[in-house]
């Protein structure tokens, strides 16, 4: 669903920002060997400090599969959606405070598009 999430993006005019806990250069290895076109790859942050860089670009929505991942979007000031393939269940995700909860990122396209 990675493709169509970020075609998504691009259609509402808006920018895709990779902000993620691995190493800057292998994100950006594994972002340009998916073939995805995104503005920037921020990496080496984890949980709240990721909301740094969120607030940096003005993030409006971070998508993240981890409970850590809704502390960031808050962090930075966007809506957390919530995404439950990683080691967090849509459970615990809502739990912890998710704005949105997909069962998988195929379901994003639909959703950012009525957001």
């Amino acid at each position: 669903g990675a493709p169509e999430a970020v075609a998504a993006v691009r259609r509402a005019g808006g920018r895709v920002i990779v902000v993620t806990g691995k190493h800057t250069e292998n994100a950006r290895r594994t972002v340009e060997v998916l073939g995805l076109e995104v503005d920037e790859v921020v990496g080496s942050l984890f949980g709240a400090e990721k909301g740094t860089a969120l607030a940096r670009f003005g993030a409006a929505a971070y998508v993240g599969d981890h409970v850590a991942d809704i502390a960031a979007a808050r962090a930075g000031g966007a809506t957390s959606v919530g995404v439950a393939t990683g080691t967090s269940t849509a459970a615990e995700l809502r739990a912890h405070g998710a704005d949105v909860v997909l069962s998988d990122l195929t379901e994003f396209a639909a959703w950012f598009e009525t957001w």
